[in-house]
């Protein structure tokens, strides 16, 4: 995954994000997570896999350590707002 196709992903889908701290939660429907897992690549779920709360019709991701793990910087896809800074 590189920062660039994670924004395109986020951006193109419309994928509901908010600042968490310092960290990122991310929100795709269902539907949409079949994309994101091919935006990972297979080995992303080796090991312990990726952590996320599975709701009603979407899924939470906090992203801030997925980011890390491939040198994206989070606030390059990830903008935070004048009062988030």
């Amino acid at each position: 995954m590189t920062e660039l196709k994670l924004y395109r992903y986020i951006d193109d889908n419309n994928i509901e994000w908010h600042w968490d701290g310092d960290d990122v939660l991310i929100f795709p429907y269902y539907f949409q997570i079949k994309d994101f897992m091919d935006l990972l690549g297979a080995s992303a779920f080796d090991d312990d896999g990726i952590l996320c709360v599975m709701k009603h019709n979407y899924f939470a991701i906090y992203m801030k350590d997925m980011c890390e793990n491939y040198d994206i910087d989070i606030e390059t896809v990830f903008p935070k707002k004048d009062e988030e800074k």
